[in-house]
């Protein structure tokens, strides 16, 4: 049967639409159809680090890029998790790492193990059976090591790049696998008589004419044309921060292989570094906090950084409904805002081209498709949200008027479910199309303090010596190496 998808064009300005593109390109090779992308100047690049999941399940991976050149182009840094401070009132802090913990033993989540330990000894650390943890403590991890050294073997970790070196890496992959670069900013949309899109008018003064449209860019220039509801789900209630303040530097440092995350009387801070920049953001509430204060304390945490370089933005955490509309995709920023914490655009933006790709219509108008695609990117976006708020919805840090509205806050009810369900049971269960894994999910909870209550009877009927033998086989660290 003919396709009339004989024209695809992808619209964005940074990583998101270069990744798109490849994506795409790699697809439909030797399919005929022809790729755009179409590049929009930048006026200030608000991410210079931007994070990928690696590993051997990661997106480039599947697309045959091999990992450790892109690493080596784009600087990168190996990322084993999230620390978090200033989250509890107690001086702790929260390091929430990647991947699993021990291994499931007899059909058991490997937690209930620990937990029964907990009744005897309640100073049992889990994540000394994490290798991620293991990896961020002593910065050390090599993936071309993982066969000769047991703590080295991940499956998941992330990846922190340099933005623009990921971009002209991207590019560069796009170009060889026969896509057209236009380097131009849209000025108009055209529809068809059916309302679609057909071409977008360039600032030249030249028609980009397309059979389907991928839209990446930060203000929808393209969905926003066809799209029926346009109008974003606001989650100002769960999350009230309202401007976004970015800086960065040359890295004066060893980067860390993990995310810093600190709250601040105000909202939250986050660091990243690749090996040559660092960068951090700050999101907070603008009615405790102006500008200008929001940047000088941002600077504090950043040495070598200049004020004047800081941008400033307003934000507002939420998603769109609609997705994909007539023959018109968005992707990542086009898709929904979230918090800079443990989740980027970027990420949520390649799994959502991958699922697309896998639906990739014959038709321009495919209702049934587009439906569906919709219905998976809101369970996706959504669960990845509950994964922030999760970290907001347990802490009971109270200093500043911030963190008092968090303490009134009534979370989504599909959280708190999940909250009170392993709390007192210790279980979890995960939903389809979830960015985050039930380890991920599992290891947030229980670092976070949400120990279950009560554990899988089924860790009774093992004898305990044996079963801290085998637990020990799987442990990565141990008090006394400290």
């Amino acid at each position: 049967m003919q396709s009339d998808v004989r024209k695809i064009v992808i619209s964005g300005t940074g990583a998101a639409a270069g990744a798109a593109a490849v994506a795409t390109a790699v697809s439909l090779q030797g399919s005929g159809i022809s790729i755009t992308l179409l590049l929009s100047p930048s006026s200030g690049n608000p991410r210079p680090v931007d994070v990928f999941r690696g590993g051997p399940m990661g997106f480039h991976t599947k697309l045959g890029i091999e990992e450790s050149g892109l690493c080596r182009q784009t600087h990168a840094v190996y990322g084993m998790g999230a620390r978090y401070r200033g989250l509890s009132e107690s001086e702790d802090d929260v390091f929430v790492p990647l991947g699993t913990h021990g291994k499931t033993l007899r059909l058991v989540d490997f937690h209930h193990y620990v937990a029964k330990l907990r009744v005897a000894d309640v100073a049992q650390h889990f994540n000394d059976w994490s290798a991620a943890a293991t990896a961020a403590r002593t910065g050390r991890f090599d993936p071309a090591q993982a066969d000769l050294e047991p703590a080295l073997r991940l499956r998941e970790y992330d990846l922190y790049v340099d933005s623009d070196r990921y971009l002209d890496a991207m590019l560069a992959h796009a170009s060889a696998l026969g896509v057209r670069v236009v380097r131009q900013s849209p000025l108009n949309a055209e529809l068809n008589a059916e309302g679609m899109l057909d071409s977008v008018t360039l600032d030249d003064g030249s028609r980009l004419q397309g059979d389907f449209f991928i839209d990446c860019s930060e203000d929808r220039f393209l969905i926003r044309n066809v799209s029926s509801d346009d109008e974003l789900c606001d989650w100002s209630s769960w999350f009230a921060c309202d401007r976004l303040v970015s800086l960065s530097a040359k890295s004066q440092q060893s980067p860390r292989m993990f995310t810093s995350i600190e709250a601040h009387d105000s909202g939250l801070l986050s660091q990243l570094s690749t090996r040559a920049l660092a960068t951090g953001s700050f999101i907070y509430d603008s009615s405790s906090i102006n500008d200008e204060q929001a940047v000088e304390q941002l600077a504090k945490t950043l040495p070598g950084t200049a004020p004047d370089d800081a941008k400033t933005a307003p934000f507002r955490a939420g998603r769109y409904s609609r997705h994909w509309e007539k023959n018109c995709v968005a992707l990542g920023s086009a898709a929904a805002a979230l918090a800079p914490l443990e989740v980027s655009s970027l990420q949520l933006a390649q799994s959502a081209v991958l699922r697309l790709l896998a639906m990739l219509p014959r038709r321009k108008d495919s209702p049934m498709l587009a439906a569906e695609f919709n219905r998976m990117a809101n369970v996706e976006i959504d669960s990845a949200r509950d994964y922030q708020l999760l970290r907001l919805a347990v802490t009971n840090r109270q200093t500043g008027r911030f963190w008092q509205q968090i303490q009134r806050t009534r979370w989504p009810d599909a959280l708190l479910r999940r909250i009170d369900l392993f709390r007192s049971h210790g279980r979890f269960t995960a939903r389809d199309h979830e960015f985050f894994t039930k380890a991920n999910w599992i290891s947030s909870l229980v670092n976070f303090g949400v120990w279950p209550a009560s554990y899988d009877p089924l860790v009774d009927m093992i004898d305990e010596q044996r079963m801290r033998d085998e637990l020990n086989r799987f442990r990565y660290w141990t008090p006394s190496e400290d």
